[in-house]
């Protein structure tokens, strides 16, 4: 008998979540739709994470010719949602730091409207969502999670179910489980955080006329002056004349409670700062003011799992194809460096395409566990690459599928043939 079995047990599933982010919405559908009694914790009010409470906008991960109308499965579910809401207009090619040889496919997307889209997809697959509720610890009994240890305004609880999927963010459940993992690059250093932020009454137009030589240079003076953190402008329009802004970066290590409190605090004085220069300094902006400030630091970089199979930038690189892949993107390795002085990494795989095993989603460690979004097995080159959002979602989709054709054919998910995927 555990300890843990003196809380009340909240409730029996054949699938719990820890995360409703991007790839635990996808995970916690998709695992619904496959007649699975599912239950998603998250701790935030919505769903989507980074990319809604996070106020990225714009989703990459996309495989190069891919085409809005011929998309399948959630994220195909996902933009039809949002441009029948009118809150996305497809695909379309967008420039990495404004370089023409760095053009990717991505889909620029109203955040609030992504919120709505994600509830009536998982409310419609049955799924059961528990929000303001966070995942504190894992119940184990040789190898296997017996319940996830929850805690909302209830108190204490205990959840069990067959498989759990770990959407953390952190790989919260996976580590607490005693699976080993990673963070940052092999000298340890993470890649920064970012606080989003959005400016209104903007005139796009001008701003796009703006060449993207005197953008830089106006950025480096920036720069010197303290006033920018970052040595390039990033603004991307979403509708009307409304912006959003990639501008603050933030040296920030989210396992390290105090730092990350700091670095919230920091980011919004970031925000502060910068939003003022661009008003002052940057071609369309002379009128435009701060309407919004996401509530929540987006972070690029935590906890990576040693699962089964660790993808390696060098693999990524040669387009590496394997008989269990679940997800393919066209993204390139994407290295933001803490220092907002140097320019960002970006290499685009030599084969123009990557792919991700099913096996980095298990363990050897914990039988019924499997691990989804940007904590999944890679190394930091690899990690770079795939830790976008399109991406996620399609580790999540598949991991909820892993979990109906696992406890079907009456094996743990870490012994699952991923072929069959």
């Amino acid at each position: 008998m555990s300890h843990w079995d003196e809380y009340p047990l909240y409730g029996s599933y054949d699938v719990v979540v820890a995360g409703g982010g991007t790839a635990g919405f996808a995970a916690g559908a998709s695992a619904a739709r496959c007649g699975l009694k599912t239950l998603i914790v998250e701790e935030m009010a919505c769903l989507g994470g980074t990319s809604t409470a996070g106020g990225v906008g714009v989703f990459f991960g996309f495989e190069r010719g891919e085409e809005t109308e011929n998309l399948t499965g959630i994220v195909g579910d996902v933009m039809r949602g949002l441009i029948q809401k009118k809150g996305c207009d497809g695909i379309h090619t967008v420039y990495c730091l404004g370089l023409k040889a760095m053009d990717v496919p991505a889909a620029q997307y109203n955040d609030d409207l992504l919120k709505i889209v994600m509830d009536e997809i998982v409310h419609e697959s049955g799924a059961q969502v528990l929000f303001h509720t966070r995942f504190i610890a894992v119940d184990m009994e040789e190898g296997k999670i017996r319940h996830l240890i929850i805690h909302n305004s209830k108190g204490i609880q205990r959840v069990a179910s067959k498989v759990f999927i770990d959407a953390s963010f952190h790989a919260s459940v996976a580590a607490d489980a005693g699976v080993p993992c990673m963070q940052g690059n092999t000298e340890g250093e993470l890649q920064p955080g970012t606080l989003m932020y959005k400016t209104g009454n903007v005139d796009f137009a001008q701003y796009e006329a703006f060449p993207v030589s005197q953008r830089r240079k106006l950025a480096a003076e920036g720069l010197a002056s303290g006033d920018m953190v970052v040595n390039f402008l990033l603004a991307r329009q979403l509708q009307n004349t409304t912006v959003f802004h990639n501008q603050t970066r933030i040296p920030v290590n989210p396992l390290d409670p105090e730092n990350w409190s700091e670095g919230e605090r920091v980011a919004r004085e970031q925000v502060l700062r910068v939003s003022k220069w661009w008003f002052t300094n940057v071609p369309g902006f002379q009128d435009a003011y701060l309407s919004s400030i996401s509530p929540v630091m987006g972070l690029r970089d935590s906890r990576r799992i040693v699962g089964k199979f660790v993808l390696t930038g060098k693999e990524l690189m040669k387009g590496e194809h394997y008989p269990d892949t679940i997800a393919s993107s066209s993204y390139p390795i994407d290295v933001h460096h803490r220092d907002g002085k140097r320019e960002n990494t970006l290499i685009r795989p030599a084969a123009g395409v990557f792919h991700v095993p099913y096996r980095c989603l298990i363990t050897r460690e914990v039988e019924n566990l499997l691990v989804v979004g940007r904590c999944i097995s890679a190394d930091d080159i690899a990690h770079a690459a795939l830790r976008v959002t399109i991406t996620c979602m399609r580790t999540g989709e598949a991991a909820g599928r892993a979990a109906k054709a696992a406890l079907d054919a009456g094996i743990p998910v870490n012994e699952l043939d991923g072929n069959v995927l």
